[in-house]
């Protein structure tokens, strides 16, 4: 079998991403014209309606193992098992696709159109989802008259599907882990947290132009990152569990701290990667001790195409995108350096009293803690202040 197209330069990422990245292993040529031999012989040109190569190879994540995948929809739409063809030393592994599911990657791909009311594309689980993400980072072999988007426009629509629905899906994972703080499950605290870590992390690599679906290449696509540079050893900390399991201080901790992370990834991809990808996620603070006001860990926010909103165990509302920026730079710092801070994310000044103004509706709201407070978890016992 032929070794696949290696890029050397995909490792020569700054601030140390080098010792960890893996070079990137992309579609070559080789596989294109094995892919194509296989359309020809198997189904032919003249009953294509889309043909297009993805997959693992299609990201730049090959392997000393991965096949070519080859996804056709045919005129006659007759039903076909999917085979696996060995070509020039490549195996081509021929997905059929029905004009249904052409269809729906049609749908999913022409735009962006979640609501508040209206969440389907949200809502779509991986299977529903995984062939829009496939042809939207693929290669069209063959195009007659499918309808479905340009290149660009699909990726786009891709990126922000993947954006919120990641954030939406961790907000349960977040609101679990304070269920099982409240309860002294620091076991569960500790998983549903991790859980957490890595669908943020899913949504801040869509944020940054990485696109794909599945954990498997989740540590190989944030090694790669240079925009992740500043933030990937946080990331690398958080996903991994401690050793001692039976400190349950300690795990609060942790948790708490996860979920502080989740939520600077989350709303820097949504705030700053939702019209083109983000060039660079800023380093993670955790500035508790210095007293100012800090945003809630048990809170996230989500994007809609006409709104914004945050969602957590107690709130759930629309906000305004400046408010969500504000929010985004509550790790704790005094109300000095946060007027500061905050002026650098807004295109022009924002005064004193506006800005207190904010913050303390998004401390009535729920979704901050205010100045000198320390984030609580309530359970039987009347909480634990951490």
């Amino acid at each position: 079998m032929q070794t696949a197209e290696r890029d050397a330069t995909s490792a020569e990422t700054p601030r140390g991403n080098a010792v960890r990245a893996v070079p990137d292993v992309h579609l070559s040529e080789a596989h294109l014209a094995a892919a194509r031999t296989v359309l020809d012989e198997a189904v032919g040109r003249d009953n294509v309606r889309l043909a297009f190569v993805s997959g693992s190879l299609a990201a730049g994540l090959g392997h000393g193992l991965s096949d070519i995948d080859l996804y056709v929809a045919t005129t006659d739409d007759a039903p076909r098992p999917e085979v696996s063809y060995e070509r020039d030393g490549f195996v081509v592994q021929l997905t059929p696709v029905s004009h249904a599911e052409l269809d729906r990657i049609v749908r999913i791909c022409r735009g962006y159109t979640d609501t508040a009311t209206d969440r389907w594309q949200t809502g779509l689980s991986d299977v529903e989802l995984q062939r829009a993400v496939r042809f939207s980072i693929g290669t069209v072999l063959a195009d007659n008259g499918s309808g479905v988007p340009e290149a660009e426009q699909a990726r786009s629509t891709i990126r922000r599907v993947l954006m919120n629905r990641s954030a939406y899906q961790l907000n349960s994972y977040a609101e679990d882990a304070l269920g099982a703080l409240q309860v002294g499950d620091t076991l569960t605290a500790l998983q549903t947290s991790l859980i957490a870590v890595e669908l943020s992390l899913e949504c801040v690599l869509s944020g940054v132009g990485d696109v794909y679906l599945g954990r498997k290449f989740h540590l190989r696509r944030a090694a790669r990152s240079a925009a992740l540079g500043e933030v990937l050893d946080d990331v690398w900390e958080s996903l991994r569990q401690p050793a001692d399991l039976a400190c349950a201080q300690t795990a609060r901790q942790i948790v708490v701290r996860r979920l502080l992370l989740v939520s600077h990834l989350v709303a820097h991809a949504l705030l700053g990667g939702w019209d083109a990808p983000l060039e660079r996620v800023p380093g993670f603070t955790d500035r508790r001790a210095a007293g100012g006001p800090v945003r809630s860990p048990w809170v996230t926010p989500v994007r809609f195409c006409d709104s914004w909103g945050m969602s957590g165990p107690d709130i759930g509302y629309r906000v305004t995108e400046a408010m969500v920026r504000v929010w985004a730079a509550l790790d704790g710092r005094s109300r000095e350096e946060l007027f500061t801070t905050v002026q650098d994310t807004f295109p022009q000044a924002v005064p004193q009293e506006l800005l207190d103004a904010a913050v303390t509706r998004l401390v009535e709201s729920g979704a901050a803690v205010s100045d000198g407070a320390s984030i609580r978890i309530e359970n039987k016992e009347g909480g634990v202040r951490l």
